[in-house]
């Protein structure tokens, strides 16, 4: 079969009939597939899996060790439709020493082996989402010559979005608890302690309507979204036209940002050194930064509260300039610098989010279109954004249009991103509807311009600490 006509049929695949999606167990879907596993000497695992009926094209993903042995749906997608499934679980200490160009040079290994054991795919796609959404910015950035393209989902920088978890926890911290005990910065094995803590604090705030504000205050101040989630259940969508509605919606932002915001410190801080920083930081400008409906929500929930106008906004944004400032460190910073994104991409790249991602904020994608703005690399990247809470809730009939998508990029060159196009594809995969939007102002959602915590590979941080 020529590549011409491999490509003809991968395209007939998705865009031309039904994708199958079928109950399988775990046995019964490793059953149907070549499988092999393995451990890297760096204690990652490994895994390939694929069907009979491969169609050439080949998928790898961070996450699919566990996926697979699972029949998770997004390993049963793949598999029953022809692509291989390959990839690794996270490494066992990635958690407090993580190491993101180890994961991005482990999947070049991952196909290596595959290839030693079966045959050049016709397409490579580095697929995933959060860290595996991360990893494939790198991937895209590293390893251009061996991949063709990358479905990045939920995706950061690390100090952008570590930076911008600072925000709000600085802020929260400064309005709330300004002489206490809840803690920014901790280390591994002290998350539970903390997030119960902060949890307690927050349910207290929300109590009463100044704490409310003061919580919505402290989200607009980090870019966080008026609606977003990142625990079970989900927050519901708000009714836009509705302020209690929005309102509501802004409190639970800034409640699951939070929790993600701390415990997620040891991740940042633990390989080398601190590296976050509110050095030098005016929020003043960055609440200037925020969207104007969200500025809008925060005076009307001041109002309500009796807290006052914008004098009594302003005179809270002083607090937190007040609050003390944390200072990063030479060794965390430099760690991650040298691990961070560059918006260098050598391959088509679709960048996608739900807009209501409490914990990981669509608004970081602000960051990366920066850095292709910088590098030039425009023609090689799309973004996409699904009209949904939560981290990674994306469903079967968007990972269908996504795969589209990339695919068709690959083989013609041309970009087809726009909400109704991809609505179609997710519609014509018969595994439900799709639920990709366009950002306007009826989604309470728009990328920041400017961005906050834009940080790029040659950036000088104020006031860092040697040690």
């Amino acid at each position: 079969m020529t590549y011409f006509h491999t490509a003809i049929s991968v395209c007939a695949l998705i865009a031309g009939a039904s994708l199958a999606l079928t109950t399988t167990s775990a046995n019964e879907l490793l059953e149907s597939v070549e499988h092999m596993t393995g451990i890297f000497d760096d204690g990652q695992e490994w895994q390939l899996s694929v069907p009979a009926d491969w169609n050439g094209v080949l998928v790898n993903d961070l996450d699919s060790v566990g996926n697979v042995e699972n029949a998770s749906d997004r390993a049963t997608f793949f598999l029953e439709n022809g692509y291989a499934y390959t990839g690794t679980r996270r490494h066992p200490d990635r958690g407090y020493n993580w190491d993101p160009q180890a994961e991005s040079d482990n999947m070049v290994r991952v196909l290596d082996i595959f290839e030693e054991n079966f045959d050049t795919p016709t397409h490579t796609i580095q697929f995933g989402c959060s860290g595996g959404g991360s990893v494939g910015l790198s991937v895209a950035e590293d390893h251009a010559d061996r991949f063709d393209g990358v479905i990045s989902m939920h995706a950061s920088t690390p100090v952008e979005l570590a930076n911008m978890r600072l925000d709000l926890s600085v802020a929260l911290k400064a309005l709330l608890d300004p002489d206490g005990d809840l803690p920014l910065i901790i280390e591994d094995g002290q998350q539970t302690e903390a997030e119960d803590a902060w949890l307690a604090a927050l349910e207290e705030a929300q109590a009463t309507p100044e704490g409310r504000a003061r919580m919505a205050l402290a989200a607009a101040v980090a870019q966080y979204p008026m609606w977003g989630s990142q625990n079970q259940p989900q927050a519901e969508k708000p009714d836009w036209d509705d302020p209690q509605s929005v309102q509501d919606a802004m409190v639970r932002a800034a409640v699951d940002g939070l929790r993600r915001a701390v415990t997620g410190r040891p991740m940042w801080d633990q390989p080398a050194g601190l590296m976050s920083w509110t050095t030098d930081v005016d929020y003043q400008r960055f609440y200037e930064n925020a969207s104007p409906m969200q500025r809008e929500m925060v005076g009307q929930m001041y109002e309500a509260a009796g807290l006052g106008g914008e004098d009594a906004i302003l005179a809270d944004i002083d607090k937190i300039n007040a609050f003390p400032r944390i200072a990063a460190t030479e060794a965390g910073v430099d760690y991650f610098r040298g691990r961070t994104h560059s918006g260098n991409i050598g391959i088509p790249v679709l960048h996608m989010s739900n807009i209501g991602d409490g914990g990981t904020p669509a608004a970081v994608m602000a960051g990366y279109v920066a850095k292709i703005g910088q590098e030039g690399t425009q023609d090689l990247y799309r973004q996409a954004f699904i009209d949904a809470a939560g981290h990674c809730t994306f469903n079967l009939a968007e990972l269908a249009a996504s795969v589209d998508t990339i695919i068709e990029r690959i083989e013609t060159g041309e970009w087809n991103t726009s909400p109704e196009a991809m609505n179609e594809a997710g519609e014509a995969s018969g595994l439900g509807g799709a639920r990709f939007i366009a950002l306007d102002d009826n989604t309470g959602f728009r990328l920041p311009d400017p961005f906050n915590r834009a940080f790029f590979h040659d950036d000088e941080v104020p006031g860092l600490v040697a040690e």
